[in-house]
């Protein structure tokens, strides 16, 4: 993995982090498009890194997921499976991932979610992390995906988040117990953007390799 982008990311999760907190300096999102071959991925990640599994069309998502999550586990990683409460049981997964529209279409998901496991929720508004905060304090998400903070492939054309509403989104999740962590854009050289943000954490797809 780019070492500029680790110890940038590093920086930024010693600062702004929660001491104890779940989330590593980076976060791996698989993708069936843009990372076919999530395990190769995987190994290219530093010791104690996390993975969000999404992967939602592929044709033996089960199995794959379970390989993701033996891999990860062997590698140290925390593995937390996209919008499927049930699968991340089923494979002792240590969290789950919410899509943005869960909060806005069926928020007692939250409170579905048994204690223990690692919860985030994607978050692409200040309307949305406003609507995460008035859950009850024990539903809330340990942290929040802030995303697209610059351009990404993964939506081409997307308008991202200027920097100062990426900051009053982190400081609003973190004033309510929610780490807040970078998605969208980011790579070596993105990243020196964030030096003064309160952000703990980065996730990507597309910079485990390089």
């Amino acid at each position: 993995m780019d070492e500029i982008l680790l110890k940038q990311a590093g920086q930024l999760n010693l600062r702004n982090c929660p001491i104890g907190g779940p989330f590593p300096p980076v976060i791996l999102l698989t993708d069936d498009a843009r990372l076919p071959d999530p395990l190769a991925a995987i190994a290219q990640l530093p010791r104690r890194s996390m993975v969000i599994f999404r992967h939602y069309d592929h044709a033996n998502r089960t199995a794959l997921a379970a390989k993701v999550c033996a891999e990860s586990r062997r590698l140290g990683h925390k593995t937390l499976i996209a919008n499927d409460l049930a699968l991340a049981l089923k494979l002792g997964a240590d969290g789950v991932h919410l899509p943005e529209y869960r909060i806005l279409q069926t928020p007692s998901i939250f409170g579905q979610i048994p204690s223990g496991l690692i919860v985030t929720s994607a978050c692409h508004s200040m309307t949305t992390l406003r609507k995460i905060c008035l859950l009850p304090r024990d539903y809330r998400p340990d942290g929040v995906l802030i995303s697209p903070v610059f351009q990404t492939q993964s939506h081409p054309g997307a308008v991202h988040m200027p920097f100062e509403r990426v900051q009053q989104v982190a400081h609003l999740a973190a004033q309510n117990a929610i780490t807040p962590i970078g998605l969208g854009g980011i790579d070596r050289n993105t990243i020196k953007k964030l030096r003064g943000s309160v952000l703990a954490s980065v996730a990507g797809i597309g910079f485990s390799v390089g």
